[in-house]
């Protein structure tokens, strides 16, 4: 009986191979990596947890897929980084400064973000749950189906534009005001002059 011939996968699915399922992800348990350098790496679909990764530079990594569960990224620099698709629960990026990140479709729970800086991040359809955002920088990101405790923050804002630009501004409301003149008018006061007394005498 012949052999069959091995089946040899389309683009489309190699593509997808490549994309989703990495064929051996890496993986990182309690491992102390501050102030590593992670420059051009492949990490998709990668597992860390219990990792500290305070300080560390992140430059050009794949990370799509990951799952990252109590990792501490406390003043990381993350540049030109793929995490489209991953998942963080209970990670710590306080004062961490992301640039040119891609988070379409990522969650994140329970995550310490304060005073972090996202520059040009994609955020679009990324959802945030229970987590410190106080004193976050959002500059030139892309925020369409963002929600942050199931709230849509594009609606929000496309709203808050709405209403500001609905609302006069003070100046239309003081020529609004009925009977209002704009010219001013100086009042100048009077005294009447009390009338002298005769001299004593006289």
């Amino acid at each position: 009986m012949a052999k069959k011939p091995p089946i040899t996968p389309s683009r489309a699915d190699t593509a997808e191979e490549q994309v989703t399922r990495p064929a051996k992800p890496e993986r990182f348990h309690g491992a102390t990596l501050a102030g590593a350098d992670f420059d051009d790496v492949d990490l998709r679909g990668a597992r860390l947890h219990n990792v500290a990764l305070g300080g560390a530079d992140f430059d050009d990594v794949d990370l799509r897929g990951a799952r990252l569960h109590n990792v501490a990224l406390t003043d990381a620099e993350i540049d030109d980084a793929d995490l489209r698709g991953a998942r963080l629960h209970n990670a710590t990026l306080a004062g961490a400064s992301l640039d040119d990140i891609a988070l379409a479709g990522a969650r994140v729970d329970n995550a310490d973000a304060a005073s972090t800086r996202w520059s040009d991040v994609d955020l679009r359809s990324a959802r945030f749950e229970q987590s410190d955002l106080r004193d976050v920088a959002i500059v030139g990101c892309a925020i369409e189906g963002l929600t942050i405790d199931g709230v849509r923050i594009d609606r929000l804002l496309d709203e808050a534009r709405g209403r500001q630009s609905a609302s006069p501004s003070p100046e239309a409301k003081k020529e609004a005001l009925p009977g209002k003149s704009t010219r001013t008018t100086r009042t100048t006061r009077t005294t009447k002059k009390k009338p002298r007394r005769p001299a004593a005498g006289k």
